[in-house]
Parts: structure tokens; C-alpha cells; sequence
């Protein structure tokens, strides 16, 4: 039988109550304290029978210590994917998401590493944030800038709004006119071209152009290749580390510490993230043993791929105890993902009285 198919409304009631119970006190949740708690109009014995059926599906499960029950993946994922309702709208609090990302929209990194800081100020769980880098960048301006007469600072941008910059030390001295002048001509060859294109013969014309010996340009033209290069890596931000100190499941010292390094490891945590499911609405979820790695059986990964003008520019992953606020964490990065596809990185400004965002779009983000 489907999983869909296999629970009635009853027996739906009872499996909210116990995660919603469970996500608000750590405790395993019994049978009267949902009778009591929520008004269900339901007997303890009713709630009881139909607990030990969830059981028995696997929807819930018995720690040895307790007579209460506490939620499973599979638990979990019937309520994010069945129970969860769309969060309510909080055009106050949308206004200030949008405010405190506003400075952040010249750079894809630090836009991602700011929506990651949010993220994680809104959900109290940590939030990482994976800038998604290009073999292909390509130059949108470069510059050449003094520092002394035998050094000078190269700063590149390139297509994708990522800012690097390297300094230049020379065998020789240039004048800061020279240097200005030789900039503008390097501007002219790099611009809109992958490094990969720029040849030898181009560095030639570059030379017989500005009447600047190749081994006097050979080190700023290494440094633009360089700089380009490291544009093209992805870049990850880990925002909110000390939120675990806010979850007993992170009580001890040692399980903080083995779970800080292990959501620091790339690789694993890009194969969580593509292994998740979708909800639907560009957003992924991963659930405790759905993440395939033993050590992340008791946690669950949120994941948002947020796109601008239509292409991806990174992914923010909110990683916390399975028991963590998935209506809460959901709406944060679904309202962020939302407000960012609207908004245009260059020459337009976001609007901060969240009038082109519908309210549907706007969770409760509290």
C-alpha cells in the first residue's frame, strides 16, 4: 500500500500532534499527553491503539527509557511532505530579510553567505551556504591599481559579480600612469573571455600595444589568470555554529564536535543535498537515515538552490536535529528563494515595502 494511502485523518491528527509535541519539547510524547493537550475528542485508549498501529507502520518508534514515542524518518517525512501547511504571511518581517540583504545583491558570495547568516538567525540551526563556481568565468573588469613603484594590486570581477584580487611585485618600476594606461589595455583583450582563450599571441598584441615588454606583463597577466581561477572555485560558509549550544540533542561536547566536522566536509554534504527530495517548490529535504551516511542518521538537511535571473548562483543548506522546525525552516528558505528569483543582481534595486511579493509568497517566518 502507498505510503499516502496507508494513514486515515485520525490516525494523521495523532502522527502531527506527536512530531509537533516532539519538535517543541525533546521529550517522547504519550498518549494522554496528546489526549490532553490537544483537543482531538479523542480518549487516551483510542489515542493509545492508534499509536501502537502508527508503531507497528513504523511512523513512530519506543526509546528503551520511555514509555512515550518519538517520531521516525519515515515519521518525518509523511509530515513534511503530507501534513505541513503553508506558513501565514509576515510582510514585517519580509521587509527586513529584504533590508538586510539589500547591500549584499553586487556579490553572488556574499549575497549567498548573507542569505546563510539569515537563514540561520531565523531557524536557529546552523545554515551553510555553497557558492556554485564556473570552469568558464569570464572577465567583466579588471584593473591594475599602484601600490608602490615596484608593486601593484590586480583586482578582477568576473561574470558571475565574484571580486578577487592578487598583488604584483615587479623586477622594475612602472609609473602609476603607465600602470593605468596598461590596464585599460589588458581590459580591452580580457573582457568577456574565459582565461582559457587568451593566448600567447594575444599577449603579443597586448605587448606591441602598450609598449610594455612581455616580461613586465607576464606577471599581471599570471595574477589575472590566477585570480580568475580561484572566481571559478565554489566557496562554502558555515553561519550559526554556536546555535547547537540551543539543542540538547548537541549536550555533549564530543557529538558537537564530530557533527561541526562532518557537515564541514564538501563532498558529503553535496551528495546529501542531491539525493533529497523535492518538494515541489525548488526546495529539498533530507530526513535522519534518508541521507545515506551513518553519521547523519539523527539529522535532516533543508536545501534551497537559489537562481537569479535564472541562473544558479549557490545553494544555502539548513542542517539541524532531526526534531528540528521544518515549517519554520521551510518558509525562511522558501520566502529567500522567492524574493531573490524576482530580483535582478545588477541595475535594479529591491524594493523594501514587499509590495511585488504576493502574500502567498511571504511565510511566517517567526
Amino acid at each position: 500500500m502507498a505510503q499516502n494511502e496507508e494513514l486515515d485523518a485520525r490516525k494523521l491528527m495523532i502522527l502531527k500532534a506527536i512530531i509537533d509535541d516532539y519538535i517543541e519539547s525533546s521529550e517522547p510524547v504519550g498518549s494522554r499527553t496528546v489526549a490532553k493537550k490537544y483537543d482531538m475528542g479523542l480518549s487516551s485508549a483510542t489515542i493509545r491503539n492508534e499509536m501502537a498501529d502508527l508503531e507497528e507502520m513504523g511512523y513512530i518508534s519506543s526509546p528503551h527509557t520511555s514509555a512515550g514515542r518519538v517520531p521516525s524518518t519515515k515519521g518525518y517525512r509523511t509530515y513534511v511532505d503530507k501534513i505541513l501547511e503553508p506558513a501565514s504571511s509576515d510582510p514585517a518581517l519580509a521587509n527586513e530579510i529584504l533590508s538586510k540583504l539589500e547591500d549584499k545583491m553586487s556579490e553572488y558570495g556574499k549575497l549567498i553567505k548573507a542569505c546563510a547568516e539569515i537563514a540561520s538567525q531565523l531557524t536557529n540551526y546552523i545554515a551553510i551556504g555553497v557558492t556554485h563556481g564556473s570552469a568558464k568565468n569570464s572577465v567583466k573588469a579588471l584593473q591594475l591599481v599602484p601600490v608602490d613603484e615596484q608593486s601593484a594590486l590586480v583586482v578582477v570581477v568576473t561574470d558571475d559579480n565574484s571580486v578577487k584580487s592578487k598583488l604584483v611585485s615587479l623586477n622594475e618600476k612602472i609609473e602609476p600612469d603607465r600602470l593605468i594606461e596598461m590596464s585599460g589595455i589588458i581590459n580591452r583583450y580580457f573582457y568577456g573571455k574565459p582565461a582559457n582563450s587568451v593566448t600567447l599571441m594575444t599577449l603579443n598584441r597586448i605587448s606591441e600595444e602598450s609598449g610594455i615588454s612581455r616580461s613586465l606583463l607576464l606577471p599581471f597577466v599570471d595574477a589575472i589568470f590566477d585570480c580568475i581561477k580561484e572566481c571559478g572555485k565554489g566557496q562554502i560558509y558555515t553561519e550559526g555554529t554556536a546555535q547547537l549550544l540551543r539543542h540538547p540533542e548537541f549536550d555533549s561536547i564530543d557529538k558537537a564536535r564530530d557533527f561541526i566536522e562532518m557537515i564541514q566536509d564538501e563532498d558529503m554534504l553535496e551528495k546529501i543535498v542531491n539525493q533529497s527530495e523535492d518538494l515541489g517548490n525548488g526546495l529539498t529535504v533530507s530526513i535522519g537515515t534518508e541521507n545515506g551516511n551513518d553519521g547523519m542518521s539523527d539529522y535532516s538537511v533543508v536545501s534551497a538552490k537559489f537562481e537569479v535571473d535564472g541562473t544558479c548562483i549557490g545553494t544555502v543548506s539548513v542542517v539541524g536535529p532531526t526534531r528540528m522546525d521544518y515549517k519554520n525552516v521551510i518558509s525562511s528558505l522558501e520566502f529567500m528563494k522567492k524574493m531573490l528569483e524576482k530580483k535582478s543582481l545588477e541595475g535594479k534595486k529591491l524594493l523594501t515595502d514587499g509590495s511585488d511579493i504576493g502574500a502567498e509568497d511571504i511565510g511566517d517566518l517567526n
